[in-house]
């Protein structure tokens, strides 16, 4: 579903920009790829991926809530956007370009992204219950709503972006 809105929305930025150019040059489209796949809307969209695989992954663990022996799991990708930002706070010869805050995040190279795809994990340690399953209900629909949370946070920032590019392309909201 979110590849089938990303596709629509380069559709409409493409039509958008053909009917403000009136001539179609080579390479236009090459551009609006460019346009798309910059860090910020790529990290945005890993972002709606995990928060997209997090909600099947809650949806499996409510679903087999009463199996025995069924262990939860769950979606890293927070984690592994924090040890990149720790990873270039550390090193601060990779950084190319001056922060202003230790937070700010400073990606090089498109090879750092890919530690950005979320990986789902089973977490086999621990049991609530005699026959061997781990699933805390409640636990689980707090999590969907933090997800939910999470996923509204990071589509707002897509729009915001996806606004600003059209501010650009067309000069009007």
């Amino acid at each position: 579903m979110i590849y089938f809105v990303e596709i629509l929305i380069k559709i409409r930025i493409f039509y958008i920009w053909v009917e403000k150019s009136s001539i179609m040059t080579k390479g236009s489209s090459e551009m609006i790829d460019e346009i798309f796949s910059s860090r910020v809307n790529t990290i945005l969209k890993l972002g709606m991926d995990a928060a997209s695989m997090r909600n099947e992954v809650i949806a499996d663990n409510i679903a087999n809530a009463e199996t025995p022996g069924f262990k939860k799991s769950e979606v890293d990708f927070e984690q592994r956007l924090q040890n990149l930002l720790k990873k270039n706070h550390t090193n601060n010869s990779s950084l190319s370009l001056n922060i202003t805050n230790s937070r700010h995040m400073q990606i090089n190279d498109g090879n750092q992204l890919e530690m950005f795809q979320p990986k789902i994990r089973v977490i086999s340690g621990t049991s609530f219950r005699n026959d061997g399953n781990n699933v805390d209900i409640d636990v689980e629909m707090a999590n969907n709503t933090k997800n939910n949370t999470f996923y509204e946070a990071v589509n707002r920032s897509m729009t915001s972006e996806i606004k600003m590019l059209r501010l650009a392309i067309t000069g009007e909201e």
